[in-house]
């Protein structure tokens, strides 16, 4: 019995079935995919805050109605280091980019409403901000400090006037200097008599743990900075008072220690060597109190010679450091009665050694006297007993130089042995591989502008660097407005003779100093 049922109940469900097969009369919907084919560049360069527009061009193989899909479009940080951010929703890609200077990948998706299935396309994107690139002013603006920018990445309506306004820093007085650290993540500071500070890479914007006393490591900094100088794989800084600090960003932990110059105070200018990375930096300064130059070099101490920190650099020869052609220093001591005019660090390479040479003026009276000073690694000669610790490139006479003690800025090249000087509106050249001495006039600004800064700035990049030999002028006019430009350099051989600016800019107030941001990442 319970047999004939199992096959009773069998039966019944294979006539079901059979049943269920006959009726499908074909009730599903079967369709061809209508593949999208989207096109658009496949890489931008942009700039943020700009407008930016994509029209993709969409193609199908049944023909492409648009009122079908949904959009959207997002960028995602190169590093996977944010999350993505949506820009648009329509097909077309239209309006301002709100993005930080950077790389990104663009993506489009493309959904059927009817299906969920969407089409995909990238681009790579680069970002850039109209601060990115191009000149930094540091401009006087009746003793507060003004912020302005020269961008290149624009090409019209390119000058921003002070970038420091509504800011906490923007009633900050006595700009004093800008500086560039390549080595740091955030590398710009920003020196006054009110403060110094990092700048952010990213548009300067400003929090207060950029502030100096943070980069302590041994209390707080309450004091006035005078100058700071950077030169892997250390760094100075000299406060209002003359005392020098010193930073190691290789070994150490990147902090300033205590006052190293407690027996005499320093100017406000820093000597090192431009163009060398060294184990032990040779930094240079002028001893206001001795009248002389004096060496720091904190990695003294790892070598074992603690009794070399902050010297005189004409003590060095006696402790087994010898020069080249020392006899021919005059050595200043305090009898000779000099003082800092001027000190500035070149790329020039005098000896092709791999060294640059640093330029100190020293004035007597109305005497005016150039030393030209190259200085070595203390660490290579220490372990090898290989080179120099300093070695003379030039000492010079620079008396009998038109109105030389008139003379109110200075800029070295680092292309050839000039010096250039500027006398109210003029500037002059020097020669020293000439024989005799002689200053030999270059051009005169526009009647009644006086020079405020004559400068070089040497670039980090080397497919840059030829722009390191570009002469930087600012100037004053009658009616208080200043003035930018530029001099090329490189294929003129530094002969800037009746030259014309190949970059002229105005509307500046008092500019102090200028530096080039360029379009580099930096790294700590």
């Amino acid at each position: 019995m319970k047999k004939f049922c199992l096959q009773l109940t069998l039966a019944v469900i294979t006539c079901l079935c059979v049943s269920a097969c006959a009726e499908d009369k074909g009730n599903y919907d079967y369709r061809d995919l209508n593949d999208l084919t989207i096109d658009f560049d496949d890489s931008y360069s942009v700039i943020a805050r700009e407008n930016f527009t994509i029209e993709p061009e969409v193609t199908a193989k049944s023909g492409f109605n648009p009122d079908l899909y949904t959009y959207e479009w997002k960028v995602y940080d190169i590093n996977g280091t944010q999350e993505p951010t949506t820009l648009g929703s329509e097909l077309n890609l239209s309006g301002e980019l709100i993005l930080t200077q950077g790389d990104y990948k663009l993506v489009l998706n493309i959904t059927e409403k009817s299906t969920g299935i969407y089409y995909q396309k990238t681009a790579n994107l680069h970002v850039d901000t109209p601060l990115s690139s191009g000149w930094l002013l540091l401009c006087n603006d009746n003793g507060r400090a003004c912020l302005d920018m020269v961008s290149h990445i624009k090409t019209t309506d390119n000058i921003y006037h002070d970038l420091l306004k509504n800011t906490d820093m923007e009633d900050w007085q006595e700009p004093r200097q800008l500086l560039c650290d390549p080595k740091m993540a955030e590398p710009f500071y920003l020196i006054t008599g009110s403060g110094t500070t990092r700048l952010s890479n990213s548009d300067f914007i400003w929090n207060p743990s950029y502030m100096i006393a943070n980069e302590f490591g041994t209390g707080t900094f309450t004091g006035s900075v005078g100058c700071m100088a950077a030169q892997f794989p250390g760094k100075v800084l000299i406060d209002a008072n003359g005392r020098v600090y010193y930073c190691n960003t290789l070994t150490g932990d990147g902090l300033f220690n205590t006052v190293r110059s407690n027996k005499f105070y320093v100017s406000p200018a820093v000597g090192y060597n431009a163009l060398a990375n060294q184990f032990v930096p040779f930094f240079l300064m002028w001893d206001k109190n001795n009248k002389r130059f004096v060496v720091c070099a904190q990695e003294f101490i790892s070598i074992g010679l603690n009794n070399l920190s902050d010297v005189a650099v004409s003590d060095l020869a006696g402790d087994g450091f010898p020069t080249v052609n020392e006899d021919l220093f005059k050595w200043p001591g305090k009898s000779d009665n000099m003082s800092l005019v001027h000190m500035e660090n070149t790329k020039y390479d005098k000896n092709m050694s791999g060294n640059g040479v640093t330029y100190a003026i020293l004035s007597q009276g109305n005497k005016r006297y150039l030393y030209g000073i190259i200085l070595g690694d203390l660490y290579t000669f220490v372990d090898t007993k290989y080179g120099n610790t300093y070695e003379k490139a030039y000492y010079v006479d620079l008396s009998n130089c038109t109105d030389i003690a008139s003379a109110t800025h200075f800029a070295f090249s680092s292309l050839k042995s000039f010096m250039y000087y500027s006398v109210g509106g003029k500037v002059y050249r020097v020669n020293f591989a000439n024989g005799s001495l002689s200053a030999e006039l270059q051009f005169e600004l526009p009647q009644s502008e006086e020079i405020t800064c004559l400068k070089f700035y040497l670039w980090t990049q080397d497919d840059k660097n030829n722009r390191t030999y570009d002469l930087i002028v600012g100037s004053k006019d009658a009616e208080n407005m200043s003035h930018l430009r530029i001099y090329e350099g490189f294929n003129s051989e530094g002969n800037f003779k009746d030259a014309q600016p190949e970059e002229a800019y105005s509307g500046f107030k008092d500019i102090i100093d200028v530096i080039y941001r360029e379009s580099i990442v930096y790294q700590q």
